[in-house]
């Protein structure tokens, strides 16, 4: 391999050590929850408090360090996130943890984005697409081995052993963006110019609300998908571990398959695709009680749409202006986090008020809504994308 696909590799492996860290926690909520002995919707917490710091960290993270070169700064970001993974399986108390899952949120809040925007970089323009899905690729491969992993490591050795888990592979990752990325890739700084550019393009914000709510629709039923598939079908911690693994295998195939077609066929058709296959599996989730082959059919439905809907997501912002992808991108990550913290609380309030399978069952009555407004937004930013296409090409032939 020549050294942009060496680097590209490396950009994939920090993602997937990213991914890991942040989905690890619902694999071993129950774990978790028993461990630190503390209620089940409490536990959650700790998704909502690690997804709200990124949301309001990825931005300013992303204003603050844009002058520096990507490769010091992504490595340095994971090794953050390795001592932060390593103070979590040290702590003993539920406000110690907590407070560990907010620092740990800087690598997430950084690394994402910024490996993103090094990758367009890295990649020619008419390959941007698919790089960028490519580097993604590690996200969807976190849900494949990283979090089944994690939640059997959890329910077996300890919840400990599962932060100690993503704690080794982001040393390694940080050592390997260390080797692998060339140095000297800087972005454009970022300025208050370029943040009102960015805060009064409408198509653009369309997109980060479509993130934002597909995201708060995912992490709604994600957040709670273990202990439901535990009351739905009594699962065991290997059928648990099976059945993220199955959502981790569809993920990874609907993300290869948006990274092979992406530059031809358009991000914005890649969005809607995935959005359909959401919101059907959404509406299968109620059916899925007392029949494991419906809910392992449902999981590989969401699992197509659910992570290839961000890298998909993510190439339509460089579309729309590559110079400020590492902001927009950035926005991106928060819009992610922002809809993971609403959908967690919502979900938990819908469980909190509806115990047991009922509440778990009724979780499509937020998940799908969104995702209907998601599609019509996601519209709306294509049909704004290409009206300002038409005009911008008008205006070059007039000169």
């Amino acid at each position: 391999m020549n050294r942009p696909t060496w680097s590209l590799w490396a950009l994939c492996i920090g993602n997937f050590v990213i991914g890991t860290g942040a989905l690890i926690v619902p694999g071993m909520l129950p774990t978790l929850a028993e461990g630190l002995d503390v209620s089940l919707p409490l536990a959650a917490q700790l998704v909502t408090a690690f997804a709200a710091a990124v949301c309001v960290g990825a931005p300013i993270l992303a204003t603050a360090t844009s002058r520096y070169d990507r490769r010091t700064l992504l490595a340095a970001t994971l090794a953050l996130y390795f001592a932060g993974h390593l103070a979590a399986a040290l702590v003993s108390t539920f406000g110690a943890l907590l407070a560990v899952r907010i620092v740990s949120s800087a690598g997430a809040a950084l690394f994402t984005a910024q490996a993103a925007a090094a990758a367009a970089l890295i990649a020619p323009p008419e390959q941007r697409g698919r790089a960028i899905a490519f580097v993604f690729l590690g996200w969807s491969v976190a849900s494949v081995a990283g979090v089944p992993l994690g939640a059997y490591i959890g329910a077996t050795w300890g919840w400990r052993a599962g932060f100690m888990l993503v704690a080794l592979g982001a040393g390694v990752a940080a050592a390997a963006v260390w080797f692998l990325l060339p140095s000297g890739l800087r972005v454009k700084p970022v300025d208050a110019a370029m943040w009102r550019s960015i805060l009064t393009d409408r198509a653009l914000l369309a997109v980060l609300s479509v993130t934002a709510l597909f995201m708060a629709s995912t992490f709604a039923l994600f957040c709670y998908l273990v202990p439901a598939a535990q009351a739905f079908v009594g699962a065991s911690p290997a059928l648990v571990s099976a059945l993220l693994a199955i959502f981790g295998g569809a993920a990874v195939a609907g993300n290869a398959v948006a990274a092979r077609y992406m530059d031809r066929f358009g991000a914005g058709n890649v969005v809607i695709l995935c959005l359909a296959a959401m919101a059907a599996s959404h509406l299968l989730w109620p059916w899925t009680q007392g029949s494991v082959g419906l809910l392992a059919a449902m999981v590989i439905l969401w699992g197509l749409g659910g992570f290839a809907a961000n890298s998909a997501q993510q190439a339509r912002l460089v579309t729309i202006s590559p110079s400020r992808a590492p902001v927009s991108i950035a926005l991106n990550t928060s819009a992610v986090f922002l809809g993971q913290a609403i959908g967690a609380v919502a979900a938990s309030g819908l469980v909190a008020h509806f115990p047991g399978k009922q509440g778990y069952a009724a979780i499509p009555w937020i998940s799908v809504p969104l995702l209907c407004l998601a599609v019509g937004l996601s519209l709306f930013a294509s049909l704004k994308m290409r009206v300002h296409s038409g005009s911008a090409h008008v205006q070059g032939r007039a000169a």
